[in-house]
């Protein structure tokens, strides 16, 4: 039996350059073949080099129903462009059908939405924050996407004396409500007439429909103008966490410090609404010239993903068994960026041309020690030998697509920076 093992090098290049191949083959002894060291054996023979296209692809609006994180904020990325997020949520009750005595009698302290905090992205910025009633219901069998929207009354909830929406998140120091100190949190304050319009329907309901029939939810935003190059961020929210809830304080007999929730649990319904202006961007730049993406090629939650062609694939033999495939994909990063790396990215395909339908390959940890992505491709490329699978290339996207704004700016091929991709398969052919 003849066996020709050979470890693939490829390096990325333009399409145009086209395929160079150098390989021998000669005649071994199979017997004891198995007991040879793998790396004496593969790294003996050819070197073949691909060519390949990195460009950016735009998605299509994508689902951002009851997210992990809700969004909220203004950023200008000097690359991307500007992102504005906001989210609409349903509050619920804490308990049903509370007795408040006579409304009229109880004296309205305060109102406050607040949140436990889940993260942010960008830098730590005074927004403008604004909150508004929905005019309309959230649906549980809708499947709201990035670009949804739902009717709301016109009126902010948030009081507009002494600047009382302007707030810069602090999401390290502790809270301190009433005599309480608590987790961090983003404490927005609502109008205490609405807040005793809430009560009032609180009083009535003896369950969540009789409470949503009367009370849709709430729009949560930011209106904070327009910021610099690299200034601003977008803070994600923990609704169901047990600080996140609008909180009623009210007086009742002289009796201080007394309050009522709203909460915000999972089966509450919620959506992220995030808007992206590519305007004068690299990203609007690489969008209309793809070629682009051979210097460098970007992936951005919600809203794009890096794609990896492999138009010369076809060179490797039908019959080859995979022993190592293996792609790496440098990043352009430096530690300490406002713009952080995604700790993960999800490295997905299609089975066949046309269908809009990816699978799974893998998710893939950053390696901070090389700078880069290494995805285990071995499965991937003996699937397409057995032609279970077509070559119609890699998507690759921060494993949070749907519930954040993550960016990444990967080398390509003609990078001038240190590292570029690099592929490495190692096979044998019979």
């Amino acid at each position: 039996m003849w066996r020709k093992m050979i470890p693939f090098f490829a390096a990325f290049f333009f399409l145009g350059f086209g395929l160079t191949v150098s390989s021998c083959k000669k005649k071994n002894n199979p017997i004891g073949k198995n007991l040879l060291n793998a790396d004496d054996v593969l790294y003996s023979d050819g070197i073949d080099t691909f060519s390949i296209v990195t460009y950016t692809e735009l998605e299509d609006s994508v689902i951002t129903k009851n997210p992990e994180f809700n969004m909220i904020g203004s950023l200008n990325d000097a690359t991307f462009g500007r992102v504005d997020a906001s989210f609409y949520t349903q509050l619920l009750l804490s308990g049903f059908s509370p007795d408040f005595g006579i409304l009229a009698d109880i004296s309205i302290d305060s109102a406050v939405l607040a949140f436990e905090f889940g993260g942010y992205y960008g830098k730590e910025a005074q927004q403008l924050f604004e909150v508004y009633e929905l005019a309309d219901e959230l649906h549980s069998d809708s499947a709201y996407k990035s670009t949804s929207t739902v009717p709301i009354f016109l009126q902010n909830l948030v009081p507009t004396d002494n600047n009382q929406g302007l707030i810069k998140p602090d999401y390290n120091s502790p809270a301190i409500v009433g005599n309480d100190t608590t987790v961090p949190l983003l404490r927005i304050p609502i109008d205490t007439v609405f807040a005793r319009n809430l009560l009032t329907i609180a009083e009535s309901a003896t369950n969540d429909q009789d409470f949503l029939g009367q009370f849709k939810g709430l729009y949560v935003k930011t209106n904070s103008g327009f910021f610099s190059p690299n200034q601003g961020g977008v803070t994600y929210l923990s609704p169901t966490k047990k600080g996140s809830k609008l909180t009623v304080y009210y007086t009742k007999d002289d009796t201080l410090n007394q309050s009522f929730d709203f909460v915000m649990p999972s089966r509450a319904i919620d959506f992220n609404h995030v808007e992206f202006d590519h305007s004068g961007s690299a990203m609007e730049q690489l969008l209309t010239n793809p070629e682009l993406g051979q210097n460098q090629f970007y992936a951005q939650a919600l809203t794009s993903r890096a794609k990896i062609e492999f138009p010369s694939l076809a060179s490797l033999p039908k019959d080859a068994i995979i022993h190592r495939a293996t792609l790496e994909i440098p990043v352009d990063y430096f530690e300490g960026d406002d713009f952080y790396i995604s700790s993960q990215v999800v490295v997905t395909s299609r089975l066949f041309e046309g269908d809009n339908n990816k699978y799974l390959i893998s998710t893939v940890d950053y390696n901070k020690n090389r700078r880069s992505y290494i995805v285990d491709l071995r499965n991937y490329m003996q699937n397409y030998l057995k032609g279970e699978i077509q070559n119609s290339g890699l998507y690759v996207s921060p494993r949070r697509y749907n519930t954040t704004v993550e960016r990444i700016i990967f080398n390509g091929p003609n990078s001038t920076n240190k590292k570029q991709p690099k592929l490495n398969i190692v096979y044998t052919e019979f």
